[in-house]
């Protein structure tokens, strides 16, 4: 909440002012003016608060449907199989991730 103010008061220590020219009763120089910054930051604060939490609902709802979020796997369930027997035979992980058009980290990947 305090982030207005304090932004405020760095710009002050500077020796610059906040005026809103076209609007007077906003001049932030005073102590109504920073009274009225606090109650707008102590808005965008809950505001903030509010959307986190939509967010979270919504995230919650879509696992419970059975979403899934990340990224799609680089190799598919059959390509997994494959990469994990060659490995198990010796195979490099390089040479292997040059098979599949991959990343070696990504087929290292596949034994966690």
């Amino acid at each position: 909440m305090f982030d207005g103010i304090a932004l405020i008061d760095r710009i002050a220590k500077r020796g610059a002012l906040i005026k809103v020219l076209d609007k007077p009763h906003l001049d932030l120089t005073t102590p109504i003016g920073r009274g009225f910054i606090a109650f707008l930051s102590a808005l965008a604060e809950d505001e903030r608060h509010r959307i986190v939490a939509r967010a979270n609902a919504g995230r919650k709802a879509a696992r419970a449907k059975g979403t899934k979020f990340g990224r799609k796997p680089k190799l598919n369930d059959h390509q997994q199989q494959q990469a994990r027997k060659r490995l198990d035979a010796g195979e490099s992980a390089r040479a292997i991730a040059r098979d599949f058009d991959v990343h070696h980290a990504t087929v290292l990947r596949v034994l966690v």
